[in-house]
Protein backbone atom coordinates (compact mmCIF):
# COMPACT_ATOMS: atom_id res chain seq x y z
CA UNK A 1 0.00 0.00 0.00
CA UNK A 2 1.27 3.62 -0.77
CA UNK A 3 0.45 6.37 0.89
CA UNK A 4 -0.70 9.31 -1.25
CA UNK A 5 -1.32 12.90 -0.02
CA UNK A 6 -4.33 14.84 -0.33
CA UNK A 7 -4.82 18.26 -1.97
CA UNK A 8 -4.92 19.67 1.33
CA UNK A 9 -1.94 18.02 2.61
CA UNK A 10 0.00 18.74 -0.48
CA UNK A 11 -0.91 22.59 0.00
CA UNK A 12 0.23 22.87 3.74
CA UNK A 13 3.54 21.02 2.71
CA UNK A 14 4.16 23.49 0.14
CA UNK A 15 2.81 26.87 1.93
CA UNK A 16 0.44 27.29 -0.96
CA UNK A 17 -2.16 29.74 0.77
CA UNK A 18 -6.08 30.33 -0.83
CA UNK A 19 -8.45 32.59 0.06
CA UNK A 20 -9.13 32.54 3.60
CA UNK A 21 -13.27 31.93 2.84
CA UNK A 22 -12.51 28.93 1.00
CA UNK A 23 -10.73 27.59 3.48
CA UNK A 24 -13.09 28.03 6.13
CA UNK A 25 -15.92 26.86 3.70
CA UNK A 26 -13.79 23.70 2.74
CA UNK A 27 -13.35 22.84 6.59
CA UNK A 28 -17.45 23.19 7.49
CA UNK A 29 -17.96 20.68 4.58
CA UNK A 30 -15.38 18.46 5.89
CA UNK A 31 -16.90 18.31 9.19
CA UNK A 32 -20.53 18.57 8.09
CA UNK A 33 -19.87 15.57 6.52
CA UNK A 34 -18.22 13.63 9.30
CA UNK A 35 -20.93 14.07 11.60
CA UNK A 36 -23.88 14.05 9.06
CA UNK A 37 -23.29 11.47 6.93
CA UNK A 38 -20.51 9.17 8.81
CA UNK A 39 -21.25 9.22 12.22
CA UNK A 40 -24.93 9.65 13.03
CA UNK A 41 -26.52 7.08 10.72
CA UNK A 42 -24.43 4.33 12.24
CA UNK A 43 -24.76 4.84 15.69
CA UNK A 44 -27.76 6.38 16.88
CA UNK A 45 -29.83 5.92 14.22
CA UNK A 46 -32.55 3.83 12.35
CA UNK A 47 -33.37 3.79 9.03
CA UNK A 48 -36.57 5.53 9.06
CA UNK A 49 -35.00 8.85 10.93
CA UNK A 50 -31.60 8.92 9.07
CA UNK A 51 -33.90 9.33 6.21
CA UNK A 52 -36.67 11.76 8.18
CA UNK A 53 -33.25 14.09 9.15
CA UNK A 54 -31.29 13.60 5.55
CA UNK A 55 -34.57 14.76 3.76
CA UNK A 56 -34.61 17.45 6.43
CA UNK A 57 -31.07 18.95 6.31
CA UNK A 58 -31.24 18.67 2.41
CA UNK A 59 -34.42 20.61 1.91
CA UNK A 60 -32.79 22.95 4.19
CA UNK A 61 -29.44 23.44 2.30
CA UNK A 62 -31.42 23.98 -0.88
CA UNK A 63 -33.59 26.51 0.48
CA UNK A 64 -30.52 28.45 1.91
CA UNK A 65 -28.54 27.70 -1.38
CA UNK A 66 -31.30 28.87 -3.39
CA UNK A 67 -31.75 32.48 -0.62
CA UNK A 68 -27.81 33.18 -1.12
CA UNK A 69 -27.99 32.65 -5.18
CA UNK A 70 -31.40 34.72 -5.31
CA UNK A 71 -29.85 37.28 -2.97
CA UNK A 72 -26.49 37.47 -5.19
CA UNK A 73 -28.09 37.80 -8.66
CA UNK A 74 -31.47 39.89 -7.91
Amino acid sequence: MMWVPTIKQMRAKSGQKRNIVLEKMDAFVSKLYWMYYVHLPFYVMTSDDAFYLHVFFLSIFSLSLFGVIKYCFL
